[in-house]
């Protein structure tokens, strides 16, 4: 398994999943994910002896002293997620590779309207460099009731995006990450009759474009 696998499986999830009155989750989306995933490879081997033959690790702790893992910790102030040494940890939905050092981490939100403080952690979380992924995947669902927003609710939902990553940035400051980190993070809007667009951030432009990214991952297997 590896990144560009695990992306091709996140793609075949915005273009398939379809649209539930109120319904669904995040926890729906991951149990998709992870179902998507076993079938291409048995990640999750708890009968196994040896710790190699588990790399799928859910809820993966960025901090945890009895297991030595020390890496990102970030503390609630003001409503806000930042950096804190003495803070605690952050939790990703999955991640992949050696457990004390994974190599891919991935976060998903499902919503039915727009979540920026927990989308901004996300991204926090996984563009901080203390977190050393060689890459990190963000895929958010919103879920839209009537119709996708048009016209001046779309340029504001699109602004609402890049003012996400932007914070981000901003709260890591010295801490974020360097360009040698592969980042895909992806926005889903589909509505009731199951109509879907999507962006993705560019590092090109500098801002979330419309589309889904093109997975180029020339001979970078992590796992």
């Amino acid at each position: 398994m590896n990144s560009k696998e695990i992306m091709n499986i996140i793609i075949k999830i915005s273009e398939t999943i379809k649209y539930k009155d109120s319904m669904l989750n995040e926890r729906h989306l991951h149990h998709m994910f992870t179902s998507l995933l076993q079938k291409k490879q048995d990640l999750l081997n708890l009968t196994s002896l040896t710790l190699e033959d588990t790399i799928l690790h859910p809820e993966w702790p960025t901090y945890k002293k009895q297991s030595k893992i020390d890496c990102g910790r970030y503390k609630k102030e003001n409503n806000k997620y930042i950096l804190h040494e003495l803070g605690t940890a952050g939790f990703i939905d999955f991640a992949f590779g050696d457990y004390n050092k994974p190599d891919i981490g991935v976060e998903f939100t499902l919503k039915y309207s727009w979540s920026k403080e927990e989308i901004t952690y996300d991204f926090i979380k996984l563009l901080d460099k203390d977190n050393n992924f060689h890459t990190s995947i963000s895929y958010n669902i919103i879920f839209r009731k009537n119709q996708l927003v048009k016209n001046k609710r779309l340029l504001n939902f699109e602004k609402a995006m890049n003012d996400a990553y932007l914070e981000a940035k901003k709260r890591l400051n010295k801490n974020i990450c360097n360009d040698n980190r592969n980042i895909f993070f992806i926005i889903s809007e589909i509505d009731k009759t199951n109509e879907r667009r999507h962006w993705h951030y560019s590092k090109q432009n500098r801002k979330f474009v419309n589309g889904l990214p093109i997975i180029n991952l020339k001979n970078k297997l992590y796992l």
